[in-house]
């Protein structure tokens, strides 16, 4: 989950007494990394202690109780090097695109690094207050294909869910993702659940 270090602006400090490295983004200065031993061995399955960790030390990286709550368990993995936990960030029950946190530990789950794109800023959106107000699932759908003109060639039915787009400004979306037949095309296009506009779009099958 580590950003490439190009992109990554490194320093040294002490968090209570330990030396680590602090992974900065340049462009806003926010921590987004920290490697080096942060805590000794954990209780619990590794994703408890993980959860333990990040509850624990909300400050290392700016993240407000209610985010830190409702975090889910995205995957959870093992090597030789220990345990690997990668939490997704979710807000009223809806994820946020691309906002997750990683916990690396030891095998006697002591943590030695983390990594984190959760977004406070989303605490503030009502979820069920704006998809009450805003346009369904099938409007989307209909916006997201009619928007890369792919109507007559839809190699099957387009799949939708409700996001957060985590911007500076986060906003509510409709997730669209769909297959084309004509082009082989795969798409994923996220319209605002307010408005209805195309806020984003990918072509995923050139990735």
């Amino acid at each position: 989950m580590a950003l490439p270090s190009k992109m990554v602006v490194f320093e040294r400090a002490k968090i209570d007494g330990r030396r680590v490295k602090l992974e900065r983004e340049p462009e806003t200065g926010r921590v987004y990394g920290i490697k080096g031993f942060l805590s000794g061995p954990l209780d619990g399955a590794p994703e408890e202690a993980a959860f333990e960790f990040l509850d624990a030390n909300r400050r290392l990286f700016k993240s407000k109780v209610s985010t830190v709550r409702e975090l889910r368990v995205d995957k959870v993995s093992r090597s030789p090097a220990g345990y690997h936990v990668t939490f997704q960030q979710v807000h009223q029950g809806v994820r946020v695109e691309e906002a997750r946190v990683s916990v690396h530990m030891t095998p006697d789950k002591r943590v030695h690094a983390a990594y984190s794109r959760l977004n406070s800023q989303v605490a503030r959106l009502d979820v069920k207050g704006m998809a009450k107000d805003g346009i369904d699932q099938d409007e989307a759908t209909r916006i997201a294909v009619d928007h890369v003109e792919a109507t007559e060639s839809l190699a099957e039915s387009p799949r939708a869910e409700l996001v957060i787009l985590g911007q500076k400004e986060p906003r509510l979306a409709w997730r669209v993702q769909f297959s084309t037949e004509e082009l082989a095309e795969d798409w994923i296009v996220w319209v605002d659940a307010l408005s209805g506009k195309v806020l984003q779009q990918r072509e995923i099958s050139m990735e």
